[in-house]
Formats: C-alpha cells, sequence, structure tokens
C-alpha cells in the first residue's frame, strides 16, 4: 500500500518520500529495539531487588538441598594439622561418670569423627595457660568449657584454636571472642547454636532408647492404672511453689501420688498417696519406671528460660505417660504439643480443664497418647538431633562444623532462618 502511494507522487516527490520512509521505518525499528532493552533491565532488576529484600530466602529453600550440595562444601580454612580436643577444668579418667561433661564431649567428637575415638583418644585436660605451650596447641585445636566446672584459669580467647562454651542448664553465659563459640540454652546467632540439654542427652542414648522417641510406632504406653504422678525431689523456696500448687489442682479432679519429697501445699492430704523417696543418682531411671503406671507425670521445669528443656519431659514419654509440662515454649519447635499439655502457671485453667476431660473421655485420651512425640517428624530430627551423620542426615553436625569455621559458613547461617 506504501508503494502505491508513493507511485501517485511525481518523480521528485516519489524519491523524496521514498526516503522519508526508509528513515521513520529505521526510526522506529531502532525505538523498538530501545524499548526492548528497556523493559529487559528493569525486569531484571526487579528479580534482583526482591531476591536480596527476601530475608527468608533461605528458609524458602529445602534443607536438603542447602545442606547436600557438594560444591560448597570445601572447609573455610586449609586445615594442615590433626584436629585434636582439650577439656579445661578438673577432669579424671572416670569424667564419663560426669554425665553432663560427658554430653558435651560426645557431641563435639561426633562432629568432629577424624579426632578418633573419645574412650580410645579422650581430650587433653589444660587447667593453666602454661598448659597450652605444653601441648603445642595450634589454631586447628577445640577446647571444651563448661558453665559450671572448676580447675579452668584460662580465659576462652587465650586458646589459640576454637574454645566451645557448653551449658545444659539455664545459666547463659556471654562469651567473647573472635574463636568462642556456644551449645546451650542461647539463642541461634553468628557464634552460638541453641541446643537444649535434652538433646544433648538424647545423643549419648543407646539406639534403642533413640528409637522410643524418634520412631512413632515404638513410642511406649502406659498401664493407665493410676491418675497422676508427682515426683519432684527440690522442695526449696522458689521451686515449689508453682510445682506444688500444680499438683494441689490436680488432687482437685482425682486422687494424686506423691513419688518424692515434695507432695504439695495443702494441710489436707487426703488425695495424696504417698509412693517410694526417689534416689537421685537413679532418679531418672526409677521414675521412667514409676511413671509407667500413670496415666499422667507432672513434670515441671526448675525454671522458665529460654532455651532451657531438661530430661524430665523425656522420663514422661519413655514412661509411655502423658507430660503435663511447664518452662520455656521453645518446647513447641522439638516436641510435639499435641502430645504433651502445657501447664502456664500465669493461667493453669486450661491444662486443667484438659486433664479432667481427658479423665472422661479414655477415647480422646488414647488419642492423645497415640501422638508422635516429635513435633516435625523428619525435620525435627534434622534441626535438633543430628549430631552425627546416621541420625537427620548430620545437619546439626555440619551446623556445629560451619559455625566454628571447619565447614563452608553458609550451613550455619543459612539454616538460622529455618528455626522454628
Amino acid at each position: 500500500k506504501m508503494s502505491k502511494y508513493f507511485s501517485r507522487k511525481n518523480n521528485g516527490e516519489e524519491i523524496q518520500n521514498a526516503s522519508v520512509y526508509r528513515v521513520t521505518s529505521n526510526g522506529l525499528d531502532a525505538l523498538r529495539f530501545i524499548m526492548i532493552l528497556v523493559f529487559s533491565f528493569v525486569l531484571v532488576l526487579l528479580l534482583v531487588g526482591t531476591k536480596r529484600s527476601s530475608p527468608d530466602l533461605e528458609s524458602n529453600l529445602s534443607v536438603r538441598r542447602i545442606l547436600l550440595d557438594d560444591s560448597k562444601s570445601q572447609p573455610s580454612i586449609p586445615i594442615s594439622k590433626p584436629i585434636r580436643s582439650f577439656v579445661c577444668g578438673q577432669l579424671d579418667e572416670k569424667y564419663r561418670e560426669e554425665f553432663f561433661i560427658w554430653y558435651g564431649v560426645k557431641a563435639i567428637y561426633d562432629a568432629f569423627p577424624e579426632m578418633g575415638d573419645s574412650h580410645t583418644h579422650p581430650p587433653r585436660i589444660l587447667r593453666n595457660p602454661v598448659d597450652i605451650a605444653v601441648y603445642e596447641v595450634h589454631q586447628y585445636d577445640i577446647m571444651i568449657v563448661f558453665w559450671n566446672m572448676y580447675g579452668c584459669n584460662i580465659e576462652p580467647d587465650e586458646f589459640p584454636g576454637r574454645t566451645v562454651v557448653f551449658s545444659g542448664e539455664a545459666p547463659r553465659i556471654d562469651t567473647v571472642g573472635e574463636r568462642v563459640y556456644y551449645l546451650g540454652p542461647n539463642k541461634d546467632g553468628y557464634n552460638s547454636i541453641m541446643t537444649p540439654y535434652v538433646n544433648f542427652m538424647i545423643n549419648v542414648w543407646d539406639d534403642n532408647l533413640k528409637s522410643k522417641i524418634f520412631a512413632h510406632r515404638k513410642k511406649p504406653r502406659n498401664t493407665q492404672k493410676h491418675f497422676l504422678i508427682y515426683a519432684a525431689s527440690n522442695c526449696q523456696q522458689g521451686y515449689r511453689q508453682y510445682r506444688d500448687e500444680a499438683f494441689d489442682n490436680f488432687a482437685e479432679i482425682s486422687v494424686v501420688h506423691q513419688g518424692g519429697p515434695c507432695w504439695g501445699l495443702k494441710k489436707d492430704r487426703s488425695k495424696v498417696v504417698k509412693m517410694i523417696k526417689m534416689g537421685k543418682r537413679e532418679g531418672s531411671n526409677e521414675n521412667r519406671n514409676l511413671y509407667h503406671q500413670y496415666r499422667f507425670a507432672l513434670v515441671m521445669e526448675n525454671s522458665n528460660a529460654d532455651g532451657y528443656i531438661s530430661e524430665k519431659i523425656l522420663n514422661a514419654f519413655l514412661a509411655g505417660s502423658i507430660p503435663i509440662w511447664f518452662g520455656t515454649t521453645d518446647i513447641f519447635a522439638i516436641f510435639n504439643p499435641d502430645a504433651f499439655i502445657y501447664y502456664d502457671i500465669n493461667n493453669p485453667q486450661p491444662a486443667l480443664d484438659r486433664v479432667a476431660y481427658l479423665e472422661q473421655n479414655r477415647t480422646a485420651y488414647r488419642s492423645m497418647l497415640s501422638k508422635p512425640i516429635l513435633a516435625d517428624g523428619e525435620r525435627s530430627l534434622e534441626q535438633w538431633f543430628s549430631f552425627s551423620d546416621d541420625i537427620g542426615n548430620g545437619i546439626l553436625k555440619r551446623r556445629i562444623r560451619s559455625m566454628l569455621g571447619y565447614e563452608s559458613r553458609m550451613y550455619h547461617h543459612g539454616l538460622l532462618n529455618t528455626r522454628s
């Protein structure tokens, strides 16, 4: 159509208009090309901006995908000497009987299998700075420090290698120094991984005990012979009030049993039956055997502190009893809230009502008893109990190695946002 239009013009006009057409056509093509480039550039900026502005990018990725990418598994420091372990403080050959110390040593040896077996290659003992020179400590060595360890006269930042401060109890240690790291109740951070006491405890168990917590089909069941057992041994002022008050409250529902020296605040013991007095050293095993006869076990923590979860709830689970528990709400990320009853000391009525209902409805009770123990199955194993490769793909193990700088930092920091 354009050619017919131009042919109607005289020769001079035709040539001029044809030139104008070619110039106009080329200009339009150039304009289209520029617009495509600008659109593409804006699109790229939007995609990159979205990626950078998303704080949960790592949390949206698969945990397995993050951790099993071998291309990112190179150590962040070149290791040219064997990694050795040290414990700072007073420690004798029977340290394995000091279970609290053994829990931390076991966790480090699981994370660093290249150090050998802890039985044949136990940690060396450091007490004073002079010992550092005696053992020729180098930058790849690891020193384990316990919050309640006596006889340690070395400041964490004086150690040439990495220092791991370990604690399972509620008191937290604020450590400083580039090479000082923390495993215990502290929240996840640059130099810390929240690892409650209960996690360390399960790590030293044999496979049979672990399976009762990890494998739902092996979850124990109680005999349902009695209503509720309370077996606290610490009746000091400050501890006994809310725990004993809870015991008194449950006595209003049915007859309760006392398994230790603590038995409530009320003088009226008409609904309290005294059982046995628990031994201090064998308390956990005795508690499990005793709890097995009860539908509920009152197992409240000594305090409500971030990351503090002791063995109390485990004893109830292993006995097949439903735990009635009080403590940090961090527990909901580890154990299934449908498998135990949380007793809020500031608002106890929901827990009391729930127990009363379950006592009247045994079908509902059996349903609750059948719930899985872990909060999120395999993901819970990976996040909280994978000290070694045979559990949860060793993700926690690699996080510990990553935090200390022996593997890519992304294994630790890439998972900080995946914690529930």
